[in-house]
């Protein structure tokens, strides 16, 4: 009763942690839709909007920004306000021509939200000249300060090249707005990295204190999904490895390695994915294995093929992911519903990134930031899915101790009812008991008498049981006893005979790997496949002991012995067991030992001892193998 009153405080302070954290959880997520809003809002610009069809660009064949002013090239035009070229290792020229007094006299900024471009120059050209401009330092995103005069005709020249997609998601906005957006952006990003470190932390140390792998699992996921936006949205490279433009290249694949590690580990394991229950088991593991294969290889191979295989892997996650929760998710069960809620947002955001950065949709604020949305839908509600999920799994563990509760006060009822008839029938017997004391006493004595045949009868079955209890081969006595038949039909009739000592390599190992239940069925499997090869009536495999086997070959030669050994090693090394569910595989170690007249020892026991030095050499010599004394 203290146990359960116990385990039910614990439950009421689950459960009330549980709201704690979805009060909390919820301020958490008006917040950053607010936020979310807020930046995804279309901007105001009171200079140049960027429209359709403005930039123009050519593939740069070692031009330089002369030739491309001053040449006859065929520019051209992109079908999206932000040009999007996909992944390409070619560098290209950009234009963007404005008209006199487009924008008002002043401080301008171009401003490319794009953090991952590899390589940038950035020229103006007015009134005949034209002018390399530097970007500005310490800035997240890449941002070229302009000064425009009134009646003057601008044209800005860009040269990009990029190990990734190559976008140019660019806006001219004033000083003032730029300050102001900004500060919005890098609110939002704090906000979202926020949201993110504190539920790994909360999610960390409900490890800690539950010991539970689900929850450690999470922490991986929203630590791998920090590294992806730190890395693809410049943070990581503006505040945290700043100075190291290689690995922020690096970075990158990194990152979406990570991520799909992690994401599918997590998705697998709260859906209780395996071999019995979902169909595309092998490949769904395949592709959280590859995964953390690319996080592996990344740093080894170049910068651009790491991200192209990482991009190109996330489709293939996605969809697994997807057949995963459609399988295995019942929306009748809540954890599940919010699990579903949180991956599905957090999918379409990760399918929507994959078709932006192979450019087969347009650049702008929703296929941009869909993921981000998605990631902080995710993050929360996966983690009120972890805590209803340990909250009913507590509910089941205290009602199954109440029960159990029950089922002893019932079971001690019984008891006491029992003990009390009892205690009447001992009472009748005893009186009974006064009347018929001599009848019992010869009874005694014949129940006493019986009892000694019983046990004699008993010793007797034992001592002539020739048969194994777990495999139902023929025991260790019975091989002595027909070991020492033969010796005398050798010493009399000088009939040659062969014993084959027979041990399972790695026996341990299938034990410590699999239980001693798979161990026993190993065995069990062995003995069979050996008496299947077995051909005549004489020869019986027996159970020496442990994982060892016995078999006396009479009447034959030592070449028939070794080839008859060699046939049994070989039969086994080639059948899969079925052990508890799992197939394994198993070699075995063979001894022979050839014995005639001319070599006949005086004791068994020594025949014994000079085929398991046979066995031994065997073992020495690599396992799965036959050995001749």
């Amino acid at each position: 009763m203290r146990l359960f009153t116990r385990q039910k405080n614990l439950g009421e302070t689950a459960w009330s942690c549980s709201r704690i954290m979805r009060a909390r959880v919820l301020r958490n997520v008006l917040a950053a839709l607010l936020c979310l809003f807020l930046s995804s809002a279309p901007a105001v610009v009171s200079g140049h909007s960027i429209q359709a069809g403005d930039w123009l660009y050519v593939l740069d064949e070692g031009y330089s920004v002369d030739d491309v002013r001053d040449g006859d090239m065929v520019w051209q035009t992109s079908p999206w306000k932000a040009p999007n070229l996909g992944f390409t290792s070619e560098p290209y020229w950009f234009r963007l021509s404005l008209s006199e007094n487009e924008l008002a006299e002043g401080v301008w900024y171009l401003w490319i939200h794009n953090a991952i471009l590899t390589e940038m120059q950035f020229f103006v050209h007015k009134r005949g000249e034209t002018e390399p401009v530097l970007m500005l330092g310490g800035m997240r995103m890449p941002v070229y300060p302009i000064y425009v005069e009134s009646d003057t005709q601008y044209t800005f020249y860009l040269w990009v090249k990029s190990d990734t997609a190559l976008q140019i998601p660019a806006e001219i906005i004033s000083d003032m707005e730029f300050l102001t957006k900004r500060e919005q952006q890098d609110s939002l990003f704090g906000i979202f990295v926020g949201i993110l470190f504190s539920m790994m932390l909360y999610n960390f140390v409900l490890y800690l204190t539950i010991r539970d792998n689900t929850f450690l699992l999470y922490v991986g996921h929203s630590s791998a999904l920090l590294f992806f936006v730190c890395s693809w949205q410049g943070l990581g490279n503006a505040y945290i490895w700043n100075g190291y433009p290689t690995f922020q290249n690096m970075s990158i694949g990194l990152a979406t390695f990570s991520v799909i590690g992690f994401s599918t580990w997590f998705c697998g394991v709260f859906l209780g994915i395996n071999a019995s229950n979902f169909k595309l088991n092998r490949v769904y593991w395949a592709v959280r294995d590859l995964g953390f294969v690319g996080v592996v290889v990344t740093p080894f191979i170049p910068s651009q093929w790491g991200i192209f295989s990482s991009s190109f892997l996330s489709f293939f996650a996605v969809l697994m992911v997807i057949n995963a929760m459609f399988s295995r998710a019942k929306l009748s069960y809540r954890p599940a519903r919010l699990f579903v809620m949180g991956w599905t947002m957090y999918v379409t955001g990760a399918f929507v990134m994959g078709l932006n950065k192979f450019g087969l949709i347009e650049v702008n604020q929703t296929t941009e930031n869909l993921l981000l949305w998605g990631a902080v839908f995710d993050m929360v509600l996966l983690c009120i899915a972890l805590g209803d999920k340990f909250h009913e799994e507590r509910n089941i563990k205290i009602k199954a101790q109440e029960m159990a509760i029950k089922a002893v006060k019932r079971e001690k009822n019984a008891k006491e009812t029992a003990i009390a008839k009892q205690k009447q029938s001992q009472v009748a017997l005893e009186e009974a008991a006064r009347a018929q004391r001599n009848y019992a006493l010869v009874l005694e004595r014949r129940v006493k008498e019986r009892t000694l045949e019983l046990k004699r009868a008993q010793l007797e079955l034992e001592h002539v049981s020739e048969q194994d209890a777990l495999t139902n081969l023929k025991n260790r006595r019975f091989f002595i006893d027909q070991l020492e038949s033969h010796i005398l039909l050798c010493q009399e009739k000088k009939r040659a005979f062969a014993i084959l000592l027979v041990d399972i390599d790695n026996f341990k190992t299938v034990n410590d790997s699999h239980g001693h239940l798979a161990g026993d069925e190993c065995i069990r499997s062995t003995g069979k496949l050996l008496q299947e090869k077995l051909k005549r009536e004489d020869e019986v495999v027996c159970r020496y002991g442990g994982e060892e086997f016995v078999i006396i070959m009479p009447c034959t030669s030592e070449g028939d012995a070794v080839a008859m050994a060699e046939s049994l090693r070989s039969h086994v090394a080639k059948c899969p067991m079925l052990c508890e569910g799992q197939r394994i595989m198993v070699t075995i170690s063979i001894g022979v030992l050839m014995v005639t007249d001319e070599v006949l020892p005086e004791l068994a026991d020594n025949l014994i001892a000079q085929a398991d030095q046979a066995l031994y050499q065997a073992k020495s010599q690599g396992r799965n193998c036959v050995c001749v004394a």
